[in-house]
């Protein structure tokens, strides 16, 4: 046996099994992103952003978005009644223990989420030359909104400018309560501190007009020929429903401003109503723009110390409660909403949403 053939022929085999290893090896690792480089690509976290049609407490109308997957808001002003139309800002959150967000351009704020519904914030807004705190409601942008799903009677709260100054003093702003009626076919009704449904013909503050759909799940609200501001709603296969109203003519009666408001439908405490509802607020307290009031029965705990609050529900009428201090409402629709009822003290607004 020629034994030098032999080991020349396993030499070439062994250098072909080296060659084609080395080969493989080599397609692997650039697969993976190798290159030599010593980097490797890394999958994108998908991004959970939700666009909010949303109204501002000094009358910005807002395109308002969250992605919840990486900490980020953004916000631009598409109507303003004091010149900052196009205003855009960006920022991040920080995700709290208890389920709220931080939002960097506020710090002594929270940005409270309800899935799908209903999303509570607030900001600074350069309103005539000053930084101003604003809190903000918004419902998610939707499509084919038809008058027969907002259609019914809402009860409300409200915040409005009278005058360009706004200053917080007393009766400028001015904070409100009332019912806005809204029918099949586009009409509305809106009657300051009293209820529509006693006195649909001649409730106190009676005002009305129409409705005329932009898209999006938004609608001109129009006085006559006065435009009055942009009506925002969300409403569900089970009923539920929110309004949301930016407020901008700045020369009307309404002044610039937001109303909120949720259907006209009898409050009973209990398990429905009970537990944590996180707020905003346009007063500073202790610091602070944000608390919460934690509901148990016709009693709740404020988060600034100050209760505990007794609470009448159906007060003033079917659907509201008197707080002693104030007017509010606790919704099927998870929104809390509160105003002084002292007139020398209605110069803020309180939204929130139960957690």
């Amino acid at each position: 046996m020629n034994y030098l053939l032999l080991e020349s022929i396993m030499n070439k085999v062994f250098r072909l099994l080296v060659l084609t290893v080395l080969s493989i090896a080599l397609i692997n690792l650039a697969s993976c992103g190798g290159s030599g480089s010593g980097s490797s690509s890394t999958p994108a976290v998908a991004s959970t952003s939700k666009t909010y049609n949303a109204a501002a407490s000094e009358g910005e109308l807002l395109e308002y978005t969250l992605d919840e997957t990486n900490l980020t808001y953004s916000y631009k002003v598409t109507s303003s009644a004091v010149g900052i139309n196009n205003d855009t800002h960006t920022g991040t959150l920080v995700l709290n223990a208890d389920g709220t967000y931080t939002p960097s351009s506020a710090s002594n704020t929270r940005i409270i989420v309800l899935p799908n519904k209903l999303v509570v914030g607030a900001t600074k807004l350069n309103i005539n030359g000053a930084d101003k705190h604003t809190v903000i409601v918004g419902v998610p942008t939707t499509t084919n909104v038809q008058f027969s799903d907002i259609a019914g009677t809402y009860n409300y709260v409200s915040l409005q400018c009278l005058t360009s100054a706004c200053n917080n003093s007393t009766g400028d702003p001015e904070s409100a309560y009332g019912t806005f009626n809204i029918s099949t076919s586009g009409n509305w009704v809106e009657c300051t501190r009293s209820n529509y449904t006693a006195a649909p013909s001649s409730c106190a503050g009676r005002d009305s007009g129409t409705l005329n759909s932009l898209g999006n799940g938004r609608f001109q609200i129009l006085s006559g020929s006065t435009d009055m501001g942009t009506g925002m709603f969300y409403h569900s296969s089970s009923g539920q429903k929110v309004m949301i109203i930016d407020l901008k003519n700045y020369l009307g009666s309404y002044g610039r401003g937001m109303i909120y408001g949720v259907p006209q439908t009898s409050l009973t405490f209990g398990a429905s109503t009970n537990g944590k509802y996180y707020f905003n607020s346009t007063e500073l307290t202790s610091g602070n723009y944000t608390g919460w009031i934690n509901v148990s029965g016709s009693s709740a705990a404020v988060s600034d110390g100050s209760g505990p609050l007794s609470l009448t529900a159906n007060a003033p009428w079917t659907g509201m409660m008197d707080t002693v201090e104030g007017y509010g409402m606790l919704a099927a629709e998870g929104a809390f909403m509160w105003v002084p009822k002292n007139l020398a003290k209605d110069t803020h607004i309180t939204v929130g949403v139960k957690k």
